[in-house]
């Protein structure tokens, strides 16, 4: 019951999100929007998505450190523990600019992990590219999407210290000032 519930709960969500873009002027034709310190010494990703805007550093305000996860927050950003269905739930939590821009990390069983990512990359296909890169000492491999309104998001795997880790990302690319703080700050115990 409870899982058919999150199910009816996300579906609920996603129409909202996806008739707010369309209200907004953004394109859905093959796509919808996204479901979904200190920096650490980053490298730069190797990527054949589009280019990054040139954007200012990004300045991390503080660390957050929830669960298994250390993560730094950018200036006037928020961090949520826990997921919308369970705020104590150690195995998610969020850095978010905004609703519509965000980064949310998931540790899930593998096969969950890649049923889902499988499953957003066959749905977020406008101008998708696949991406790869090491942010901190984690080697990311996914894709990135545009949200038909000249922006982007993305999806990214990995596993790290043996537990599969899932990034979604909505309202920045890959190689975009916010994602090298970010994900260059995470670090999974």
């Amino acid at each position: 019951m409870k899982k058919t519930l999150k199910k009816v709960t996300v579906v609920l969500c996603l129409g909202v999100i996806t008739s707010v873009m369309v209200a907004c002027g953004g394109k859905t034709e093959g796509t919808t929007a996204a479901p979904g310190g200190e920096s650490a010494t980053t490298a730069a990703p190797s990527t054949e998505a589009a280019p990054a805007t040139e954007a200012a550093a990004v300045n991390l305000a503080s660390t957050e450190t929830w669960g298994d996860y250390t993560v730094g927050v950018p200036e006037g950003w928020k961090f949520r523990k826990g997921d919308v269905f369970d705020e104590a739930d150690t195995r998610y939590c969020s850095v978010k600019k905004s609703d519509f821009s965000f980064f949310d990390f998931k540790m899930e069983k593998e096969d969950t992990a890649k049923q889902q990512y499988e499953y957003n990359k066959k749905t977020y296909t406008q101008e998708q590219k696949d991406v790869s890169g090491k942010y901190g000492e984690i080697d990311w491999t996914g894709f990135q999407y545009s949200d038909g309104a000249g922006g982007y998001g993305f999806e990214l795997m990995s596993t790290v210290n043996g537990k599969p880790v899932r990034v979604s990302c909505s309202g920045f690319a890959f190689d975009s000032a916010e994602a090298k703080a970010v994900l260059g700050s995470l670090v999974i115990k």
